[in-house]
């Protein structure tokens, strides 16, 4: 991620930007709502090669600062959260926008997802129409400039 971080510093005109956007590390929430009211909440098992991608990025873009190659202009975290109207509709979405990941699986997360996702879909179904689930997760953006150094006129 170093050396990547690297070449776009190379690459940036001097005006240029860089606009870095990634989960924070920390579990996502599942929330189940009804007009409303929060009916149901659980953190969702994540793998440890997510963490360990996401905590890869921090230690990349601290190392690039530390370095003096980029200087953090702005940096911020939000929300960012995926409403659907049933567990089939979230899960549909997380296949299609996973679709291309060459991530390993984690068996032992995945079952614990599935799990997960029954306690969600009972919630839901005792609580009748209207109900909604919504995965919650933080997201964290840096704008950075390229450290352009002036050279010393002679």
């Amino acid at each position: 991620m170093v050396h990547a971080l690297e070449e776009i510093q190379r690459l940036l005109k001097p005006d240029g930007c860089l606009i870095d956007i990634h989960p924070v590390l920390e579990d996502p929430l599942m929330v189940t709502y009804q007009g409303g009211r929060v009916l149901f909440t659980e953190s969702v098992p994540v793998s440890a090669h997510d963490y360990k991608v996401i905590s890869q990025a921090d230690d990349a873009l601290a190392q690039v600062v530390q370095r003096g190659l980029f200087i953090i202009e702005r940096r911020g975290e939000f929300d960012l959260t995926t409403y659907a109207s049933s567990v089939a509709e979230l899960r549909e979405f997380f296949a299609k926008a996973g679709a291309f990941s060459d991530s390993p699986k984690d068996e032992a997360v995945e079952t614990r997802q599935t799990a997960l996702y029954a306690r969600v879909e009972e919630v839901m179904q005792a609580a009748g129409v209207g109900a909604e689930v919504a995965y919650h997760e933080r997201g964290r953006i840096t704008r950075m400039n390229p450290n352009v150094r002036k050279e010393p006129t002679t």
